[in-house]
């Protein structure tokens, strides 16, 4: 009895989901039939589509808003989920935390196999996230599932905006998706097997491709307990039911919204949202009536009416390749084409004004290249400033849609086992998502750019040697740390800070070791000069011994003035003498024995 109420609710609930969406749906149809027909999920009664096998091209007859729509959504492709680059980072809150090496080193490595996941041909992310820029900016809503899967981990699917009915919590994001589709009875056996209602199990038998219908409702929940175990007590809960006999076919539950639902805006009170294909949909039916109008008229001028008179030809009149009509002879009564006064080069230039302002409302002039080649610096300022401009519209994308995709693939991933191991001290909850997609980079130039004029203009007051003490300023490593930060440099590639510290300690202790070899080096050299310096004539070391009871500051200038007079002793003349270097008053260890030789002899020996 209980299932039976649960799922009586469901339906009510569903009711009024239905209801309010209704009055969009009549915008949607016509936006598809306009501009991408494929899309249309609106038509038909119930599920089974009308436009299944068919073009339902009947209302178009210019393509540029079709072209416009997937240009956008290619570059929405490439700006914020690009496949040949990172276009996400994961940091920790905590900067002294994720300074540590090993949560470095994790989270470079959980970032590698996230991105390996989303570029995998299995999970096939990059066809659906495509398919979801397209409804997107076509409908303004879109909506993508995010399941896990044995095989693949993580499953992405991209859901028709025509099965889909949302509502929002009080803070203005959705936390309700009831999805309403289709499946064989063969597949829903094969999904929920003896779950399954009598009637699907009699259906797979005798018709196992007759199609029924199902309801999975994902909704938050509220009487549950926060630090309970199962399934029952999810934040969100999940039930599958069969609409046509009310069976409930599962029922369990989900630690993140699996439903991403982006929108591209939204007007204050309502749930759905606006995009860029509404702006477009005035200009896109005159557009189409411009066409239509421009191929009848040409059509008239190169086959115009014909003028036949009432009883001048026998028979009908044949107006095709090689046709013969006949008139009666001896008449001047001829066949003439009616007037046909059309100015189509007119209609061609308003219908080129139509396409332009349709290409700009799809963003088309911030997304193409313009003008001739540039330089690499001015290309960069021009794509930083296109960037910039689509900033505030994309804003709404990385919180809707990004974010959330983000944090579902990573805690699947984790409950999967197929992240690295968790470092001592860090937990999913001290992890944040920061994006590195071109968009975020060309917001983040401002900062760069900041940096680079403030030290610019300090460059002439710091010069080589900062003698003013300018620098003393700013942290430098605060500064080289946030410019790594700002242009994505990867994570591992800084080092901690006490691994830079203790570097820098040991290039110091280098330093000054080299420093004391230097001064031992010199300090040999000086006494190894002492030794061969004469003592019979003014030199640094008569000097020296003068001065040995002075100020050892005077001897040490005295060294370092007279050094050049040691390596050319031979320079002074052989005939000046000084009474102050009488080798008679130099201590008794400094003076040889006199033995009688000659004064030449004795100067040798010295």
């Amino acid at each position: 009895m209980e299932k039976i109420e649960l799922a009586q609710s469901l339906l009510n609930r569903f009711k009024g989901l239905e209801e309010a969406r209704q009055p969009w749906v009549s915008s949607w149809q016509e936006l598809t039939e306009y501009m991408l027909p494929r899309k249309n999920s609106f038509t038909g009664t119930g599920l089974t589509s009308s436009m299944r096998g068919q073009t339902g091209d009947e209302r178009i007859f210019d393509s540029t808003p079709m072209h416009a729509l997937e240009l956008l959504a290619s570059s929405l492709g490439g700006l914020l989920t690009n496949s040949a680059m990172p276009w996400f980072d994961i940091t920790v809150r905590d900067r002294e935390l994720g300074d540590d090496k090993d949560v470095r080193t994790f989270l470079q490595q959980a970032r590698e196999r996230m991105i390996s996941l989303f570029n995998s041909e299995d999970t096939s992310f990059q066809t659906h996230v495509h398919e979801l820029y397209l409804d997107v900016s076509l409908l303004g809503t879109a909506v993508m599932y995010v399941e896990s899967d044995p095989k693949t981990t993580v499953r992405f699917s991209t859901r028709p905006l025509g099965e889909v009915f949302v509502a929002e919590s009080v803070r203005g994001m959705i936390d309700t998706v009831y999805r309403r589709y289709e499946v064989s009875a063969r597949q829903a056996i094969q999904e929920w097997g003896s779950g399954c209602s009598d009637e699907t199990k009699r259906k797979a038998e005798d018709a196992p491709d007759e199609k029924v219908e199902i309801l999975h409702a994902v909704f938050p929940r509220t009487d549950r307990d926060p630090f309970g175990f199962g399934a029952a007590n999810f934040p969100y809960g999940s039930i599958y039911l069969e609409t046509g006999t009310k069976q409930i076919l599962e029922e369990s539950g989900y630690i993140e919204m699996p439903y991403m639902v982006p929108r591209w805006a939204k007007a204050a009170g309502e749930t759905y949202g606006r995009g860029p294909g509404q702006t477009a949909l005035s200009d896109t039916r005159v557009l189409n009536a411009m066409g239509r109008t421009a191929l009848m008229a040409a059509e008239k001028m190169s086959d115009p009416p014909l003028m036949v008179p009432d009883d001048g030809f026998l028979g009908p009149v044949r107006s095709g390749p090689g046709g013969l009509s006949y008139y009666r002879a001896g008449s001047t009564d001829r066949i003439e084409a009616l007037p046909i006064r059309v100015d189509l080069r007119a209609t061609e230039d308003m219908m080129i004004q139509r396409r332009e302002s349709i290409r700009k409302i799809f963003l088309g002039d911030q997304l193409s290249q313009e003008g001739p080649a540039v330089t690499a610096t001015e290309a960069v300022i021009r794509q930083s400033e296109k960037m910039r401009a689509l900033g505030p519209v994309l804003g709404r994308l990385q919180t809707e849609f990004l974010s959330p995709l983000i944090k579902r693939t990573f805690r699947v991933m984790l409950r999967a086992g197929e992240l690295p191991q968790f470092p001592q001290g860090l937990a999913p909850e001290d992890l944040e998502v920061r994006y590195t997609s071109p968009v975020a980079r060309a917001q983040k130039q401002y900062e760069s750019q900041g940096l680079a004029q403030t030290m610019e203009y300090l460059r002439p007051l710091v010069g080589s040697t900062d003698s003013f003490g300018i620098m003393d300023n700013f942290d430098t490593d605060r500064m080289a740390r946030h410019v790594a930060e700002l242009f994505g440099t990867p994570s591992d590639y800084m080092k901690p800070k006490k691994d830079v510290e203790a570097a820098r300690v040991q290039k110091s202790k280098a330093m000054s070791g080299a420093q004391t070899t230097s001064t031992i080096a010199n300090a040999a050299a000086i006494a190894k000069t002492l030794t061969e310096a004469h003592t019979d004539r003014p030199n640094v070391l008569t000097d020296l011994w003068k001065m040995i009871g002075g100020n050892l500051g005077d001897i040490s200038n005295l060294l370092g003035g007279q050094a050049g007079q040691l390596a050319e002793p031979e320079a002074q003349p052989e005939t000046e003498t000084d009474p102050q270097a009488d080798p008679s008053k130099l201590p008794e260890e400094m003076v040889e024995p006199q033995s009688g030789q000659p004064e030449q002899e004795t100067t040798n020996a010295g």
